[in-house]
């Protein structure tokens, strides 16, 4: 993991799981493309993702987001932490033993959870395993979550081999002795 992103999360590992993903998202993401109006004001474009959905701020996908339309900060950062809520509340509701997982494994599949949605989860490995008890199976199957569809093709991303490897190492290893190192 990247030593900027590894700072980054325990910068804000007092505020908990969701903050954990929103770091996460953060630095996978970034903020889309912007426009900067005359004022100053940046606002924050629609985008296509690399499979081809509709995409704005850190993102954020689905009703909310209006093709054609800009976003201010604010509305940016609400919408991300709406979607990051629906990612927790998925996790909740999906994965097995949740409230027992340590808040980095927590961050780990709320930022799973935001960024492929629950109906591909449902249906996970990575979900069954957890169900049955398989903590390090389930983390470990993170990082099989790397392909989209593009153009019709199924492809590896390499944006997502990152973040994959960056959640697995969160769910596996932080918050156990000695993890995580601070890289100072």
């Amino acid at each position: 993991m990247n030593e900027l992103l590894k700072k980054r999360l325990l910068a804000v590992s007092t505020s908990g799981a969701i903050a954990v993903a929103a770091a996460l998202g953060a630095w996978y993401e970034g903020d889309g493309p912007t426009v900067t109006q005359p004022d100053g004001t940046v606002l924050y474009r629609v985008y296509l993702d690399p499979v081809g959905i509709p995409t704005v701020c850190r993102g954020v996908t689905g009703s909310d987001v209006v093709r054609g339309r800009l976003y201010t900060a604010t509305e940016c950062r609400v919408l991300e932490q709406k979607h990051l809520a629906r990612a927790e509340a998925s996790a909740r509701r999906l994965i097995a033993g949740y409230d027992q997982l340590n808040q980095w494994q927590k961050g780990a599949l709320i930022d799973w959870l935001y960024n492929v949605g629950e109906t591909k989860a449902r249906e996970s490995t990575l979900r069954r395993k957890f169900a049955v008890g398989d903590l390090d199976g389930g983390c470990n199957e993170l990082v099989k979550w790397v392909k989209g569809r593009v153009k019709g093709e199924l492809v590896t991303l390499p944006g997502l081999v990152d973040r994959r490897g960056a959640t697995q190492e969160l769910c596996l290893h932080w918050g156990h002795p000695g993890y995580p190192r601070d890289p100072a």
